[in-house]
């Protein structure tokens, strides 16, 4: 459990510094969409993963927002790949704080392993978005593409580990 904290620490922790290094001031939406997921990533460097799940999901709703409002389709999808990587880093953490309120002990019950599933899901989905923008994209679009990417790499092998020290079992295929 500690080195899975210890990743999560780590995660947050590299997510400042990739945000602090960001030359451009962006406003409005976006910037809160950030603002919340630099936030989510501050409590889970604090061992708070109730309220990162809180931060993070209010980033997926302003990314809803930006899928709305976007004017390129380039743009419409980097804030989808967003909407659904953030829905799986909640679910992620949700499923955490859970584990953690349930005495943190293996095997976690079976809706805990099931929220991780789901964020792994949300997560492929997002992946999948990511790799479909084509490369005439925009150099910010680029950007956080590539950020995007990154995180959804680390969030898939964290979720993972997860399952596997909570001792999930591998979901039945639905008929």
């Amino acid at each position: 459990m500690e080195k899975l904290l210890f990743s999560i620490l780590f995660m947050a922790l590299l997510g400042i510094l990739i945000h602090t290094s960001s030359s451009a001031q962006r406003v409005g939406e976006q910037a809160e969409m950030d603002r919340l997921e630099r936030q989510a990533e501050n409590l889970a460097a604090q061992n708070d993963p109730e309220g990162a799940a809180l931060a993070i999901g209010k980033a997926a709703m302003m990314a809803d927002l930006l899928i709305q409002k976007a004017q390129k389709p380039d743009a419409k999808i980097v804030f989808q790949a967003a909407s659904s990587q953030y829905r799986g880093q909640e679910l992620g953490l949700r499923a955490l704080a859970l584990f953690e309120q349930t005495g943190g002990n293996p095997p976690a019950p079976p809706g805990i392993c099931h929220y991780l599933f789901q964020g792994h899901q949300k997560l492929h989905a997002s992946k999948n978005l990511l790799h479909s923008l084509p490369s005439s994209s925009s150099r910010e679009t680029k950007g956080r593409q590539k950020n995007l990417g990154q995180k959804n790499m680390e969030w898939r092998n964290l979720l993972k580990d997860l399952q596997g020290e909570f001792e999930c079992q591998a979901p039945h295929p639905e008929n």
